[in-house]
């Protein structure tokens, strides 16, 4: 078993010895889950490299390796998401008047941040989950016949929060008329969320929009573009998204805490949902990532 993930196990023990002895530390919380975090990266890490070595060695069996990694990392994870429900769990009961009596405005001040910490922590859960189904080959799409404009009210409904939290704006034109999709409209739609998150993190407070449209080419072609007004990229930059846990150097970036994921999952959805996928930017003038799918014949 990876290092890693064994100090990822230990310390989540650890903490949710303390939830249950009700010996908590809120002012420790989210410093022990930042570890948390940055250790279930490093596992992820260990076991692309892990793979990576084998496919090196003389008769090295990499897909059985993937298999084996896939399914072990599949347990972990759901096994990491149980003491978080517990923590998120405590944390709400000791916001709770009725039970933990009333707090000071720094207590709850650090109980929320330990929820927020906490949402990341699931979060990060999930990305890697479908990112682990992804590479081992493990996540089947259900395609049933859909329209775009239910996709997009899926994604509309995912991102709008972000949107408001952040002071971003999130625009869709998305026209009728457009090709009917044979396709899984969950996977879609969580691949454009990931697209759509990545514009809104890194444009300009207040006036910072992303903007979704929809639009047929040819016969029975869609052709969805999602453009920021963000910082934009290098063409080096350019060139390196999709690699795992590849952030850009750019202090706009920097400003806000990411794993280099989202890409990574966005582009491997797109692949198994049949798509294609392009970006152009340049620095200072945002990003235009094109997302191009065959319609039903």
């Amino acid at each position: 078993m990876p290092q890693a993930m064994e100090e990822t196990k230990t310390a989540l023990a650890e903490l949710l010895e303390s939830a249950r002895a009700g010996t908590l530390i809120p002012i420790r919380l989210p410093g022990q889950i930042e570890v948390i975090q940055k250790l279930l990266l490093q596992t992820e890490k260990e076991q692309a490299e892990a793979i990576a070595e084998l496919k090196n060695a003389p008769g090295g069996d990499a897909g059985a390796l993937a298999l084996e990694n896939a399914e072990f990392l599949r347990t972990a994870i759901h096994e990491l998401r149980t003491p978080m429900t517990s923590i998120r769990g405590y944390t709400d009961m000791l916001n709770n008047e009725g039970m933990a009596g009333s707090l000071t405005d720094m207590q709850k001040q650090l109980l929320s941040v330990v929820r927020v910490n906490a949402r990341r922590m699931e979060g990060l859960l999930t990305d890697l989950s479908y990112l682990n189904k992804l590479r081992g080959g493990l996540l089947k799409p259900t395609k049933t016949m859909d329209l775009f404009k239910n996709i997009v009210l899926r994604l509309e409904q995912a991102t709008r929060p972000l949107a408001e939290e952040l002071r971003r704006q999130v625009e869709f034109d998305i026209p009728s008329g457009l090709p009917l999709l044979n396709t899984d409209g969950e996977l879609l739609a969580l691949a454009l969320v990931k697209l759509v998150e990545n514009g809104l993190r890194y444009s300009p407070e207040g006036t910072g929009k992303v903007t979704v449209r929809g639009s047929r080419q040819g016969e029975n072609t869609l052709a969805v573009t999602i453009a920021d007004n963000g910082c934009g990229m290098t063409e080096a930059e350019i060139a390196a998204l999709g690699t795992l846990f590849f952030r850009s150097e750019n202090e706009v970036v920097r400003a806000h805490r990411g794993s280099g994921l989202g890409i990574p999952i966005a582009y491997g959805l797109i692949a198994l949902l049949g798509g294609r996928h392009a970006v152009t930017s340049a620095p200072g003038q945002g990003s235009t990532f094109a997302v191009v799918l065959d319609g039903m014949t």
